[in-house]
């Protein structure tokens, strides 16, 4: 029996998933960089009237954005979840004897990023369902489908009783109006210490937000990704492009309307939360079939090779996305907050994804890993992991997401 832990080779990687988060990469910070540019994500903020392009640039990341991307990336969790318990079983190892630490240690990640960077972190929030995660390991995939439907209806009465996805300002009780004038003089103050006092307080209470508005939805995802990963579709991709045409059909018909529906009903919270909880996913699933269509053309994977680079570095380019954000708004940095409008942050968005698309390339030119990937899997192995390309092993590197264990 084989008791080591081995991540998983460059051989055994399946392009499509890298090409998948590294688009979804690109989404998340078209979504996030709105929390890092102004108090927008926090309760009582009031924006500013906006310019009709600007207006223009809000629409599109609200109808093509907002919980799209973070439903692919939580699919693709669920997915690699599903990958490394079926490697580590063929392996004869316990996914106990790891996942449980590697999901500690995404966290304490999470618990870092929030602190001096990004207070919208994600990875807390993935790695702690990550554990409720693990208790579905070896349940039937009807009971996956099952419970995927309890946790979207879950999404659908947290999320309404919040006010809806597109919830902002109103009133908001006293002892939370402090919050947005607070964060504005961290934000802007020349000093990071400001900030990182603000976020450390803030950490807990973003972080049940986030459960409360994303984690129903969160864990459907992660189910619906576990049973894909045991159906091996992405394995038998050329076989399912019959069923990936009709998905992205009927995905895009209902998605589109279903999409339509919440900006068109945001006044109103119970029925825009019902047609995003529905609409969202839907329209991230018409992104997965078509990249996938894409892919499978004669030289789809060589266009879409670029875009994989990003994903394979997918936990190094979430940070840097909160790096480079803070340098560009904050007072220490540029000191743009709150100067920059949804026009100007869908080019901040284009350029930063640009940028690391030749950075991606040139790093996995020198090295088998992203430095966070990198780091991540040594403290999850207990041991260095090879780094440098020129290692007599070569491993394949991973993201949010990893493929196998």
């Amino acid at each position: 029996m084989i008791t080591t832990h081995q991540p998983v080779q460059a051989s055994e990687r399946m392009d499509i998933l890298d090409i998948l988060r590294g688009f979804a990469i690109f989404g998340i910070l078209a979504v996030n960089i709105a929390g890092m540019a102004s108090p927008a994500f926090l309760p009582g903020y009031q924006p500013p009237a906006l310019p009709w392009y600007d207006q223009i640039a809000a629409f599109l990341v609200n109808f093509l954005a907002l919980g799209k991307f973070y439903v692919i990336f939580s699919f693709l969790f669920g997915l690699g979840f599903s990958l490394q318990m079926s490697r580590a079983e063929a392996k004869g190892q316990s996914l106990k004897s790891f996942y449980p630490r590697r999901l500690w240690i995404l966290f304490g990640l999470g618990m870092l990023h929030t602190a001096f960077f990004f207070i919208g972190d994600i990875l807390r929030h993935y790695a702690l369902l990550g554990f409720l995660l693990m208790a579905f390991r070896k349940r039937s995939d009807r009971a996956l489908l099952i419970w995927a439907g309890i946790f979207l209806v879950i999404g659908v009465l947290t999320l309404g009783i919040m006010g809806g996805p597109l919830a902002t300002g109103g009133e908001v009780p006293e002892e939370m109006a402090y919050i947005v004038p607070m964060a504005r003089e961290a934000h802007t103050s020349s000093s990071p210490l400001s900030l990182l006092i603000f976020q450390t307080m803030g950490g807990l209470f973003s972080l049940v937000i986030t459960f409360l508005s994303q984690g129903g939805v969160v864990m459907a995802m992660f189910l619906l990704g576990l049973l894909a990963g045991r159906k091996e579709i992405f394995q038998k991709l050329p076989e399912k492009k019959g069923a990936l045409k009709t998905l992205f059909l009927w995905g895009l018909i209902f998605g589109l309307s279903f999409n339509g529906a919440f900006i068109l009903f945001a006044e109103l919270p119970w029925i825009s939360t019902f047609f995003w909880v529905l609409g969202a996913p839907l329209l991230a699933s018409v992104y997965v079939a078509g990249l996938c269509l894409l892919y499978l053309k004669p030289r789809g994977a060589k266009w879409l090779a670029p875009v994989g680079r990003v994903g394979r570095m997918a936990l190094t380019n979430y940070l840097m996305h909160s790096l480079i954000g803070s340098l560009i708004f904050n007072g220490y940095g540029l000191g743009f907050y709150e100067q920059v409008g949804p026009a100007g942050l869908w080019g901040i968005t284009f350029l930063i994804y640009l940028l690391q698309i030749p950075f991606s390339t040139w790093w996995l030119n020198r090295y088998q890993f992203g430095p966070m990937e990198w780091l991540w899997r040594s403290l999850t192995y207990k041991r260095r992991q090879p780094f440098k390309r020129n290692f007599a092993v070569t491993a394949g590197s991973s993201g949010l997401m990893e493929q196998g264990s």
